[in-house]
């Protein structure tokens, strides 16, 4: 009987008898390698470049060290008493007879039946494939990640042919395949599609779309990107029933619109021109590397922000190497702010500054040092550009605001920033101002994305505000909303909107989709942020709203009174009663939460609180009743809309 190899997990030989043999590791490395070659065969110099690649002096060490290697092979095999590597010879050979590999119980072609394959497939591969070795060499490197990726797929493809008519398949044995495949490729969209069809199949569409959601949440927080195309049309397909019966009928539109093209004769705002200028190269360039790719990801994240425009990187380099007067030169491209950057290292330690300095007053708005060791940047290192963006973007825009008072009629852009400013308090009247300004920068500038944005946001501020549940206003911001992602499809605003949007319409798959898109246009975004995790309350993932709103307000301390009326929505869904009154006690208008708050109060006993904030709100709404409201309020999962007409019940609303 032959010795046996495992290469799957744990690498282990075992003997005859079963027992562990040991043997040198880049001895099995060779050994596996030459497993893959149809000839079994290897030159001395190819084998000695896999296992250590190539060196200075033509692979000369690179062979020293095959030699040694084989000296020790060579003894071990002896002690054996066998041969997997006939070394003898110019050329390395292996021996297939002498070893057995678990990888060729699911080679390709050897079995015909998809579910007896993946039974091989859950027996043999407990692990990545080599999982515990790692090959210094290039070669060796890319050789291991396209095996790795080839047992990976086949494990998949095997996964789909087994799954393709569950009606006559074991769906607990296709089910655990399917987690094991997750195991070990957590990004397999096959494995999560599998999943989520088999939980279809036993009628619990609640845990498919819970598989769906944390997938994307996955995809989103590790790799900052959104579900493939083929994963967004297999998810609409299976939750298209469901969308149909919480949306009234209503079919799922797709995401993913075909942009029209802008006209050919646009008027855009006049936005303040940003030039980022990097640090100088330093002597000691150990750390350059990270620092500069810092510098790279600010001036992404700045891309990113629609209240200013961007010099390009090339061009902010040029002008920094370039000799004369810098003030001509700042003159000459239109730039209104410089955002200057450099780099101090000493002692171990080293020190980012950032300096933001308006051209035409040649004032400094802002100024910080970032101090830290090299070592801990990568911790920070996130943090530290989303600070850099925020602190940038956020100063501009008081600058500018400042200036309005000054000019004689606001530009589009003022107008739009004067937009802005009036939702801080998101009251009634200030919803309404903001919407004047954002029309009036609209008249001078009829393409500005984030205006038109900026009005889908007052429309669905006003129907939360006044409560009548007014259907138009719902229609009309999501008509802006989608015309703000034809003008400006790069912008998150019009996403951002959509999702609060379909939100309030009861369709949250078509919202959380929206609020992944947006967010990956602007990941540091605060009120975006925010209102996904608004989203994520009403579609019954209260925990993860509750780390997203966390997130929010970390961004944006001084936060409008939706981040803590949010706040207080998970809370009180977590059964976290307490902690939602702490909440709302945080808003600055605490009535607008009135309802929620006398729940909140009522499910802790307190029926004195509880019956004030019910007098109060019902001083505000005078026809508010509890089931007319529950009817206009998305709240995908029954148990918790129960919940809460058990709260504003026992408050003593009608």
């Amino acid at each position: 009987m032959p010795f046996a190899l495992k290469t799957f997990g744990e690498t282990r030989l075992t003997g005859p008898d079963g027992q562990p043999a040991a043997f040198p590791d880049k001895g099995l490395l060779a050994i596996v390698f030459l497993g893959f070659r149809p000839s079994g065969r290897v030159s001395r110099a190819e084998l000695a470049s896999f296992l250590w690649g190539e060196d200075s002096d033509g692979g000369a060490k690179s062979l020293g060290n095959l030699r040694q290697l084989l000296s020790r092979v060579r003894v071990r095999q002896r002690e054996l008493g066998t041969a997997f590597l006939d070394i003898e010879s110019a050329d390395i050979t292996l021996c297939r007879s002498d070893i057995n590999f678990d990888f060729d119980e699911v080679q390709p072609g050897l079995l015909e039946d998809a579910v007896a394959r993946l039974e091989a497939f859950q027996r043999i591969m407990p692990g990545q494939f080599l999982a515990d070795f790692d090959i210094p060499s290039e070669t060796g490197q890319l050789w291991l990640l396209e095996r790795r990726d080839f047992w990976l797929a086949e494990f998949a493809t095997t996964l789909e042919e087994a799954a393709a008519d569950l009606s006559r398949q074991n769906g607990s044995s296709i089910k655990a395949a399917a987690a094991r495949l997750i195991e070990l490729d957590p990004y397999s969209d096959v494995a999560h599609q599998v999943l989520m069809r088999v939980y279809a199949k036993d009628r619990r569409l609640s845990q498919a779309r819970l598989i769906y959601d944390r997938y994307r949440q996955q995809l989103w927080s590790e790799l900052n990107t959104r579900p493939s195309e083929d994963m967004l049309r297999f998810a609409r397909l299976l939750f298209k029933d469901e969308e149909r019966a919480t949306a009234a009928a209503e079919p799922v539109a797709d995401l993913v619109e075909t942009h029209a093209p802008e006209p050919t004769s646009v008027s855009r705002p006049q936005l303040p021109r940003l030039l980022l200028l990097p640090p100088r190269r330093p002597d000691d360039q150990r750390n350059w590397a990270l620092i500069s790719g810092l510098i790279e990801d600010v001036t992404i994240g700045l891309c990113r922000v629609r209240t200013m425009a961007i010099v390009a990187p090339h061009t902010a380099r040029r002008i920094a190497g370039m000799s004369g007067d810098e003030a001509d030169l700042l003159k000459q491209y239109d730039v209104s702010y410089v955002l200057e950057t450099r780099v101090q290292e000493r002692g171990g330690d080293a020190a980012l500054y950032a300096t933001l300095v308006h051209v035409a007053s040649d004032e400094v708005i802002w100024s910080e040092r970032f101090r830290g060791r090299p070592d801990d940047f990568p911790d920070t290192y996130r943090e530290l550009v989303a600070r850099i963006v925020l602190e940038t973007a956020g100063s501009i825009e008081r600058k500018e605001l400042a200036k309005i008072q000054t000019v004689a009629k606001p530009t589009a852009y003022q107008n739009f920033l004067l937009g802005q400013h009036s939702l801080s308090l998101t009251d009634l009247p200030g919803v309404r101002r903001a919407r004047k300004f954002f029309r009036a920068a609209l008249h001078d500038a009829s393409d500005y994305a984030s205006a038109i944005a900026g009005l889908a946001r007052t429309e669905h501020l006003e129907w939360l505000l006044t409560a009548r549940g007014d259907d138009d206003l719902l229609r009309s911001a999501e008509a802006h909303a989608r015309d703000a992602i034809r003008i400006g499809a790069d912008d998150a605003g019009g996403y951002h909107q959509l999702g609060v949007a379909k939100l309030y319409q009861g369709q949250f798959f078509e919202s959380m989709e929206a609020f992944l898109e947006a967010e990956s246009r602007a990941p540091s975004h605060a009120d975006l942020i925010a209102d996904h995790a608004d989203t994520l309350v009403h579609a019954a993932d209260p925990i993860l709203a509750l780390d997203k709103i966390k997130r929010a307000i970390e961004l944006n301390p001084l936060c409008p009174d939706l981040y803590w009326w949010t706040a207080a929505g998970a809370n009180f869904f977590l059964e976290e009663y307490g902690e939602a009154i702490a909440c709302i006690g945080r808003m600055a208008d605490q009535a607008k939460a009135g309802r929620l708050a006398a729940a909140a109060y009522a499910m802790l006993g307190d029926q004195r609180n509880a019956k004030k904030e019910m007098r109060r709100t019902l001083a505000i709404y005078p026809d508010f009743t509890v089931d007319d409201w529950l009817t206009k309020v998305p709240i995908r999962e029954k148990w918790k809309m129960d919940m809460f007409r058990e709260g504003l019940r026992r408050s003593g609303f009608k």
